[in-house]
């Protein structure tokens, strides 16, 4: 059997499961559960890599997580927000403008990324900061902007998405340092989620 299925990507294969489940209950009109399971995702790929190095892992091993990562990531963080802002703003010209954008440029950052990876000669070591903006802050961005449906109508909320979207794949290939998130950092995603969650729960639909 191909590919490698032990505890070192498990993370990652979930985080996808997530992701298409986001899919499918956007299709469904469920939007509010769709951002839940895609903030699940995001939270797969927050520990994933963590997870990994704990692993003892062969050299081929951690050349496929790296590349499975990337490729989950154009699922969860590509593809997702793509199909939620189309599904949910309608075919428009601004939301096709604008997913065209973000996913070329996305794609450009992982690429790169990968490339990097490549390079470090020493894979266990986590990097310091990713330049570029890392695509998997989408997974906290648009469940956050579509919470706003609370306040704003669902036209509003559509084209804020698909603006933020655009500036976000600028973000993903000017070359600007982020900051890798350090353990403090973790905690402060977490809690940022559960409220996101907890809001979502009681707000969401």
């Amino acid at each position: 059997m191909i590919g490698k299925w032990n505890r070192s990507v498990i993370a990652t294969y979930v985080g996808m499961l997530f992701a298409v489940a986001a899919m499918i209950l956007t299709m469904a009109n469920l939007y509010g559960y769709a951002m839940m399971c895609f903030m699940a995702a995001g939270i797969c790929d927050l520990f994933d890599g963590t997870i990994a190095r704990m692993c003892k892992r062969t050299e081929e091993e951690k050349n496929f997580g790296i590349q499975l990562d990337s490729l989950v990531d154009v699922v969860s963080f590509i593809a997702l927000p793509i199909v939620f802002v189309v599904k949910f703003s309608g075919i428009s010209w601004y939301a096709i403008a604008a997913s065209v954008m973000y996913s070329v440029f996305g794609v450009a950052r992982l690429a790169y990324f990968n490339v990097c990876q490549e390079e470090n000669e020493d894979k266990d070591s986590p990097i310091k900061y990713y330049v570029g903006m890392p695509v998997t802050y989408a997974a906290l961005i648009f469940p956050a902007i579509y919470l706003l449906h609370v306040f704003l109508a669902d036209k509003v909320i559509a084209l804020l998405m698909c603006i933020v979207m655009e500036i976000m794949a600028l973000l993903f290939i000017l070359k600007l340092k982020f900051i890798k998130p350090g353990k403090k950092g973790y905690i402060f995603l977490m809690l940022l989620a559960i409220a996101l969650f907890v809001l979502y729960a009681i707000f969401g639909r």
